[in-house]
């Protein structure tokens, strides 16, 4: 084959991402708005047609805010209202999926991942940077200084890339992280499960809800993702083999097990497949990194793969984007994505495996013991506040790695706006004295420094203001009734700190603590490029 070296940018961008799904997308956005150039590749030549996720949790629709697409998204999609629990013909609990999370977007939204591709690929195109499709990953080798990757190009030919970092997004059976011969450390579920995306003839159901059904011992689950259409999630008896089912398969399950009065009129993908729970060893080599379904797959049941993968994205994108602008200490940075990432992805695989066996094998209770437990404790608001703030992944709290640690660490119960957790969002007034809202403050391309009262900003402070660091006055222009400092519980003359991916870096209670100079001069502040 021949080997065609491109000497110039585009050719040789300061990152290459291998993936064109919702997490490559993510991540690509991500660079691009912080100012990196960037390649994108994949080897299909078309996005898939099917969809393998459904939903956006909050946390994820906070991320799309920093991107510049969340309005599009939620003209898109369809909030989901509950998931009902049933079993033959009674309902059993009908849990609140939205009411308790503490987020500027409290609820997840509907969508199919074809979609949410259309919408982050038009994005990224408005930014400069287009997918280029049948462009395959095969090698890599990387020196102090960068990573020489060849690729193979549509004709049969072959490209070598150099760039300053490589990032796998390229999916479970990832080439770049065998590249890396990083071990996918896990197991496979020895239950073939079922999957049909069908239409029904008028069914009784509500095309906001999620429904999780049981009889005659199995289970069915129910998700709407617009055109009418429901995906249908089932398990299959043991030693029926992994042949794809027909619609009548679908059928006698939804008789036996799912709610009443639901006729299969049509289905427009049918799958049977294993459920594999996984997660790369570590996430890093030298200048290259896994994120996404590269780095960690799991059970669908929960929907977050794909919501956990976009938070890979953002966490990463901004810390390589500083790096590669000499801003911060470059170590620190790099080592800081995996040791917060990784903890994040170990839970939602956990927690995951924990949600597919209790939905579908009960968790070792009996059928009756099932019903009256769904019934007694499904409909008890601490138990659906708990569910909501686990899926919604707005309460996660990095409490590992370097730049934690820097911040000052995170408390023993950390929630939003302590260390380490996001931020928050409060009601303040605009620049023009009118109602506005700090959330879209904070999603900038750089940290945003909250000052709390009417203290004079010491001079060093005021001279880091620049491309790396918005200093936000909250005093009482802004915030004359204090609700952003009580939501942050900060008195006046105290500060927070909000990384670029909106978590919270560092807080004090005075703007000469050390802890803000000492962060800021390790993260913000001009150093070398590594």
């Amino acid at each position: 084959m021949s080997v065609a070296e491109h000497a110039a940018a585009p050719g040789h961008p300061d990152v290459l991402v291998v993936g064109a799904g919702p997490t490559g997308l993510s991540l690509a956005i991500t660079l691009r708005l912080h100012g990196a150039s960037v390649r994108i590749i994949d080897r299909a030549a078309h996005p898939a047609p099917v969809s393998k996720a459904l939903a956006l949790w909050s946390a994820s629709l906070e991320a799309l805010r920093g991107m510049g697409v969340v309005d599009t998204f939620l003209e898109a999609g369809a909030r989901l209202n509950a998931l009902v629990i049933g079993d033959g013909d009674r309902e059993l609990a009908r849990l609140a999926v939205g009411d308790g999370i503490d987020s500027p977007f409290p609820f997840p939204l509907l969508l199919a991942q074809s979609r949410t591709e259309e919408i982050l690929t038009a994005r990224l195109a408005a930014l400069g940077t287009t997918i280029e499709r049948e462009v395959e990953f095969a090698t890599l080798a990387q020196d102090a200084t960068g990573v020489t990757a060849t690729v193979k190009r549509p004709d049969g030919s072959e490209e070598i890339v150099r760039s300053a970092y490589l990032v796998g997004c390229d999916g479970a059976r990832s080439a770049v992280r065998h590249a890396l011969a990083i071990p996918f450390e896990g197991f496979t579920e020895p239950a073939t499960y079922l999957l049909g995306d069908v239409r029904f003839s008028d069914p009784p159901l509500d095309h906001r809800s999620i429904y999780l059904w049981w009889h005659q011992g199995s289970t069915i689950a129910l998700f709407p993702f617009g055109d009418d259409l429901w995906r249908i999630f089932a398990v299959r008896a043991e030693g029926a083999g992994d042949a794809p089912p027909d619609i009548a398969e679908l059928q006698r399950h939804l008789d036996r097990h799912g709610p009443r009065g639901l006729h299969i009129t049509e289905a427009t993908w049918l799958s049977a497949f294993r459920i594999n729970a996984r997660l790369a060893q570590n996430y890093r080599e030298g200048r290259v990194f896994l994120a996404g379904d590269a780095a960690h797959i799991h059970s669908p049941a929960g929907g977050q793969g794909m919501n956990t993968g976009i938070q890979d994205a953002v966490n990463l994108g901004w810390k390589l984007a500083a790096v590669l602008k000499g801003t911060g200490d470059a170590e620190m940075l790099l080592a800081s994505y995996g040791a917060e990432r990784r903890p994040v992805a170990r839970d939602v695989v956990d927690g995951a495996s924990q949600k597919l066996h209790l939905a579908f094998s009960g968790g070792g209770l009996t059928r009756v013991a099932k019903d009256i437990a769904v019934s007694i404790f499904g409909n008890l608001p601490v138990v659906q506040r708990k569910l909501q703030v686990e899926l919604s992944e707005t309460e996660v709290v990095y409490r590992d790695g370097p730049l934690v640690a820097l911040g000052g660490g995170a408390p023993r119960r950390a929630g939003r706006g302590d260390v380490g957790g996001r931020a928050l969002d409060a009601p303040l007034l605009d620049d023009q004295g009118g109602a506005g809202s700090l959330w879209p403050l904070l999603c900038v391309p750089r940290h945003t420094l909250l000052v709390f009262g009417e203290a004079p900003l010491p001079a060093a402070l005021a001279a880091r203001e620049g491309a790396d660091l918005r200093i936000l006055r909250l005093d009482a222009a802004r915030d004359p009734a204090g609700t952003v400092a009580r939501r942050y519980e900060m008195a006046r003359g105290g500060w927070v700190l909000v990384r670029p991916d909106q978590v919270v870096a560092a807080r004090g209670a005075s703007l000469d603590a050390p802890d803000l100079a000492r962060y800021l001069g390790r993260v913000v502040s001009p150093a070398a490029v590594a």
